[in-house]
């Protein structure tokens, strides 16, 4: 039996900056069109204002439960919504490594968890272990929301919480 060939996992990082285009050109040429490469394309998403997290309950049950519902309803629009901005982009993406020579089961896309309440970064790295992804290219851009709620340009973070991971980052 021919010893085969174990497939390569990519997680890229997109957002609505010029800088995912970078990335996605740079991962584009690094890979040609090598075979048994599967690219994760995750949208960093913000997590979601306090205001949407819970509410303050009531104690007639089929309030509780309609609060419940309407606040699920309310989390759902924000997540769509803070999703928009990158759309294009991400389709851009797609076309891209499509025209570069992946399959469409090659490439998947994916989000962070807005409901995560651990740091967003954690939850990328957690996410690109979940998928074996052993490198993350991500372009030199930090969301303004996420520099002010850790401090440091997103590619530093990752760096310094990650392990057994490759990164590229892409200026």
């Amino acid at each position: 039996m021919p010893n085969e060939i174990a497939a390569e996992n990519l997680m890229l990082i997109v957002d609505e900056s010029p800088g995912t285009r970078r990335a996605v050109d740079y991962v584009t040429k690094m890979l040609g069109c090598h075979r048994g490469i599967h690219v994760y394309l995750l949208q960093l998403l913000p997590p979601l204002p306090a205001e949407l997290l819970e509410f303050g309950g009531a104690e007639d049950p089929r309030q509780e439960q309609q609060l419940q519902s309407n606040l699920h309803r309310d989390q759902q629009a924000w997540i769509a919504a803070a999703k928009a901005p990158a759309r294009k982009v991400i389709d851009e993406a797609v076309a891209t490594l499509r025209g570069a020579g992946l399959f469409t089961y090659e490439i998947e896309l994916a989000s962070s968890d807005p409901l995560d309440d651990r740091d967003p970064a954690i939850g990328l790295l957690k996410q690109a272990h979940e998928k074996h992804c052993h490198t993350i290219v991500v372009g030199n851009h930090t969301p303004p929301w996420f520099r002010k709620l850790t401090g440091v340009p997103l590619p530093e973070h990752l760096l310094r919480h990650a392990a057994d991971i490759a990164f590229w980052i892409v200026p």
